[in-house]
């Protein structure tokens, strides 16, 4: 049987350090305000604001013209465009990239294993395609697989779709597809419910919640998983 291993990205490939957060802090100041991300209230306020269109229930002008109402009167936004505010919220990101995304330790040395012995590796990720693009490079380097985000595919994790598109890029059938990923119902949940074998990655040891399909395997570091795959 031919077998695949599909990655899920953030938190479990690599990590942004709320990069998307950061940037909300580095607009602000475009703009003559100063807030502090790492506040629990502005952080939560903007984690709130994000969920929308990391949802692709809202675009992102459409967000940050939300965000920067919420900004005091004296803030320097006048004449700013829905369009010409997310050119800008973009290049923030794109500019964080370097500095805040390192990959998952060992990361690399088990995609590497993988490789070595054969087994294709692909990434299905929800967000959006180039800053997530951007993300993979700076963690992985050239990664050897295709690169799957759902804004681009149309399809967002825990959909069948966006499985189905996974399955398709590696050239694999549900029944040898094995997908990673540390979020139990975007990446475990939707992966069984997909008839994929699902490995979750639990680094900080937490508990499984309750009423979700269970994963196929439990590791805590990702050089646990090439014995895994292979074993089975």
């Amino acid at each position: 049987m031919n077998v695949a291993v599909g990655f899920d990205f953030d938190r479990t490939l690599g990590l942004d350090h709320s990069l998307e957060r950061h940037a909300f802090g580095d607009l602000a100041e475009q703009f003559g305000v100063s807030i502090d991300i790492g506040e629990e209230r502005t952080a939560d306020t903007i984690e709130q604001m994000l969920a929308p269109f990391r949802a692709a229930e809202e675009t992102m002008p459409a967000m940050l013209m939300r965000f920067v109402a919420t900004l005091p009167p004296n803030a320097q936004t006048r004449n700013l465009t829905p369009a010409g505010l997310a050119g800008r919220y973009r290049q923030i990101c794109y500019d964080l990239v370097d500095q805040l995304v390192k990959p998952i330790e060992g990361a690399r040395e088990c995609i590497a294993a993988l490789v070595a012995h054969g087994i294709p590796v692909g990434i299905l990720t929800n967000g959006w395609s180039e800053l997530q693009e951007r993300k993979v490079a700076r963690a992985l380097g050239n990664f050897p697989g295709p690169i799957l985000v759902s804004d681009s595919l149309g399809a967002y994790k825990p959909s069948a779709q966006a499985f189905r598109e996974l399955e398709t890029a590696l050239g694999v059938g549900p029944e040898g597809l094995w997908y990673v990923g540390d979020n139990p119902v975007a990446d475990i949940a939707g992966a069984r419910a997909y008839g994929l074998r699902a490995v979750w990655l639990n680094r900080e040891g937490q508990a499984y919640p309750d009423g979700l399909a269970m994963p196929t395997a439990v590791i805590e570091r990702l050089d646990e998983l090439p014995a895994i795959v292979r074993g089975a």
